[in-house]
């Protein structure tokens, strides 16, 4: 009896699997960082809207208030007595979407930080906001960044959070894309419609990049900087 139970303990001990007379080694595999850099990414982003929504509500509650002042006002009030009000509720529209878009691509860039330091170096992990810098590095993991789903969208977003840092205007690069076209020196205005237009493609595109980085074999022993376009 003692040397069955000893016989047993050796099994858990060992992994070992010897019903039916057979044995078996478990194999134990290290899990994937990716899933858990995606599921990161996605607090933060869910953090994004949640800050959105709080100020699309603060901003109608602000622009009823300026509708049922001026409602309320005698015939002696001049009509531009509210203008600087409105104007002010007009600049807040704009800085709560800008602050939304600029936080929709510091989720990428971060999860691209984290991802790069897993899978390839530390180093890439410090250039992985050099967009040409973090495609190279992708190729050297057989990952063509252009072709990861969405990619074009989440470019377009790397560069309007670029505009609304620097100028608050579109720029060359931002004037390439379809929707900016010909309208480079112009203000960059309310870009509400455009966090919203982004938002999903943000993700689809973090989804698809955990994807193909849970596949990736390793990154090849070519420098990065010399990747071969062939």
């Amino acid at each position: 009896m003692f040397d069955n139970q000893q016989q047993n303990q050796n099994q858990v001990n060992t992994g070992d699997d010897i019903s039916e007379g057979k044995t078996m080694k478990f194999k134990y595999k290290r899990r994937s960082p990716f899933p858990l850099f995606l599921m990161r990414a996605e607090g933060e982003i869910d953090t994004i809207e949640d800050f959105f929504d709080r100020a699309k509500d603060a901003w109608r509650k602000g622009q009823k208030t300026l509708e049922q002042m001026a409602a309320s006002s005698g015939e002696n009030v001049p009509d531009d007595w509210l203008v600087d009000d409105v104007a002010q509720l007009k600049e807040f529209a704009w800085l709560y979407s800008e602050f939304a878009i600029i936080g929709l691509w510091r989720c990428i860039e971060l999860y691209r930080k984290s991802a790069m330091r897993f899978a390839v170096s530390k180093s890439a992990a410090q250039r992985a906001s050099e967009h040409e810098k973090f495609k190279k590095d992708l190729l050297r993991l057989n990952i063509e960044e252009t072709k990861i789903r969405c990619a074009r969208s989440v470019d377009e977003l790397r560069c309007l959070n670029n505009a609304i840092k620097h100028e608050r205007r579109v720029n060359g690069k931002l004037a390439d894309f379809p929707r900016w076209k010909n309208k480079e020196g112009d203000k960059l205005g309310d870009l509400e419609r455009h966090y919203l237009r982004l938002l999903p493609f943000a993700k689809k595109y973090l989804e698809d990049l955990t994807k193909r980085l849970k596949k990736a074999k390793g990154p090849s022993t070519i420098p990065a900087g010399q990747v071969s376009n062939t």
